[in-house]
């Protein structure tokens, strides 16, 4: 779980650095969290009721937001393949359009997915803030299982 906090700091930095969300990184989130996932049954060794809810939900939660940010990447990554390829279209069936002009054109032609990879560039950094939540919790969770031992 250490491993972990470190990566969500890493994964927020490179963000506010880049604007992207590294797969490589979000991978090294998801090892991160491999003696949860080869060891889950053993949370139920816990006598302490809250501590295992709190363990078991920190994990399923962060799951979803780490499965949920790749898809938001992936997503921009393939509209923005979609935007650019229809530019370069539209710029080979007629060389004398220019750039801008084929990237209003394609904008025109795109309008729904221009609206989505806006709406992407507005949740992501929302996600990206919920890791600093994560962080903390397994921050708790960190501590409180210390005290179990």
């Amino acid at each position: 779980m250490q491993h972990s906090i470190d990566v969500y700091d890493k994964i927020a930095d490179e963000w506010e650095k880049s604007k992207t969300i590294w797969f490589s990184t979000l991978n090294e989130l998801r090892e991160s969290r491999s003696t949860y996932q080869n060891h889950k049954d053993g949370i139920t060794l816990f006598e302490d009721v809250e501590f295992r809810r709190s363990l078991f939900q920190y994990y399923l939660r962060s799951g979803d937001l780490i499965n949920q940010l790749e898809y938001c990447q992936r997503r921009r990554y393939e509209l923005e393949g979609k935007f650019n390829d229809l530019v370069r279209d539209i710029r080979c069936r007629n060389t004398s359009v220019s750039h801008a002009d084929a990237v209003k054109t394609a904008q025109d032609y795109m309008q729904s997915e221009n609206q989505e990879f806006l709406n992407l560039g507005d949740s992501i950094p929302v996600s990206v803030n919920k890791l600093r939540d994560f962080r903390n919790q397994a921050k708790n969770l960190l501590a409180n299982f210390r005290k179990l031992q």
